[in-house]
């Protein structure tokens, strides 16, 4: 299937869109600033900006994650159904609202810019509801896949709705919605059989729904998540990605591999790891820069891994949270791997940018590429 969870995570949208995911930060602004390490730009100078057509890249995905929440708010407040295509249409319909309102939002108090955006939103979507019926059209919502919903949601959404999942379902839904592979393929990556998949794709879809049609209202989850206890010793991935010529033969090694081209933030490599005992865990302690195997790909940064198989496996299997550090080139594939370029960053403004707490995944990558000198700033970073 075509790569499409959150048009492969927020890493590439349908141009039809402006960018789905904003409202999201300003229906989130309030609520989630004081856990941001860094302030990201007010809402208020991304109406400004949206009314200027001089939005940055990033704010086009918060605009449009906030208008998302927001709408779904509406629909829920009003007992109806959250339809994918409910949303899309009330979303256009909030966001040419806005845009036409918007000589009396440059007028208005900077303090009320905000609310009257969320107004006009708020009415825009209970005028479809009454104009469109949505409740004979209930059933939409369960007839749609899991790539339809995730379209709907914001970027920080589908960030928290994939670091809830346990590892495997988390790689399942990675790779069915987003590496684009065949179920043959998918299953020799994952070590599972076909059968397996057909059932994790309807476990994730179920899951899917379930966050869907609940109104997410939790934090912002951490860049770089905080490592579970263990007891087990540790191996560090680094090790395995320079090993010691001194090293007898037989130690274990590592394969690092992408999951598609069109994804390369959050949850987009793996790491197939032979060799390696099952009382001992891979670490990842710090930050590292892998660089591509074949030219044209990018660079990506590896913050943390999460293993999604048992570690009796050989090979064992671990998903790798990592992002992209160039603008430039394609994600990697399944047949895409990688080598270390770094075993340590010590660039103060990749350190902040992995902190930042405010940012989804695909804003993280962005931001990246500035830091790495690849791209302007996209305006969110800082």
């Amino acid at each position: 299937m075509p790569p499409k969870l959150g048009a492969a995570l927020r890493c590439r949208r349908p141009r039809r869109r402006l960018g789905i995911a904003a409202v999201c930060a300003l229906t989130l602004a309030a609520g989630a600033a004081a856990a941001r390490a860094q302030p990201l730009a007010p809402p208020g100078a991304m109406l400004d900006r949206l009314c200027a057509q001089s939005l940055r890249s990033n704010e086009e995905d918060r605009l449009f994650g906030m208008i998302s929440i927001t709408v779904r708010a509406t629909i829920k407040y009003h007992g109806a159904v959250s339809s994918p295509d409910l949303i899309d249409e009330s979303v256009q319909n909030g966001l040419a609202a806005i845009i036409d309102a918007c000589p009396q939002i440059a007028a208005a108090d900077p303090t009320q810019r905000l609310g009257m955006a969320v107004a006009l939103i708020s009415e825009a979507t209970a005028k479809r509801l009454v104009d469109g019926n949505p409740r004979a059209r209930a059933e939409q919502t369960d007839r749609a896949t899991a790539a339809d919903l995730s379209e709907e949601l914001s970027a920080q959404e589908i960030d928290a709705w994939l670091d809830e999942l346990p590892a495997r379902e988390r790689a399942l839904a990675v790779f069915l919605y987003a590496s684009g592979l065949t179920e043959q393929e998918m299953a020799g990556a994952l070590g599972l059989t076909p059968a397996a998949l057909t059932a994790g794709f309807r476990e994730a879809k179920t899951d899917l729904l379930r966050f869907f049609r609940q109104q997410w209202t939790g934090p912002l989850p951490p860049a770089i998540p905080v490592p579970a206890m263990t007891y087990r010793q540790s191996q560090k991935l680094v090790d395995l990605l320079q090993p010691d010529p001194a090293h007898p033969a037989g130690v274990a090694s590592v394969r690092i591999s992408g999951i598609s081209s069109d994804f390369y933030a959050g949850w987009s490599l793996l790491a197939t790891a032979t060799g390696l005992p099952a009382d001992r865990n891979l670490d990842l302690d710090a930050p590292i820069l892998l660089a591509p195997d074949a030219p044209g790909k990018k660079r990506m940064v590896a913050v943390a891994l999460d293993e999604i198989g048992d570690p009796h496996d050989n090979p064992r299997r671990f998903l790798v949270k990592a992002y992209a550090a160039d603008a430039g080139g394609d994600g990697a594939g399944l047949h895409d791997t990688f080598h270390l370029a770094a075993a340590a960053l010590s660039d103060a403004q990749v350190a902040a940018t992995l902190r930042n707490r405010g940012l989804a995944s695909i804003e993280i990558a962005r931001c990246l590429w500035y830091d790495f000198a690849t791209a302007n700033d996209p305006g969110l970073c800082r």
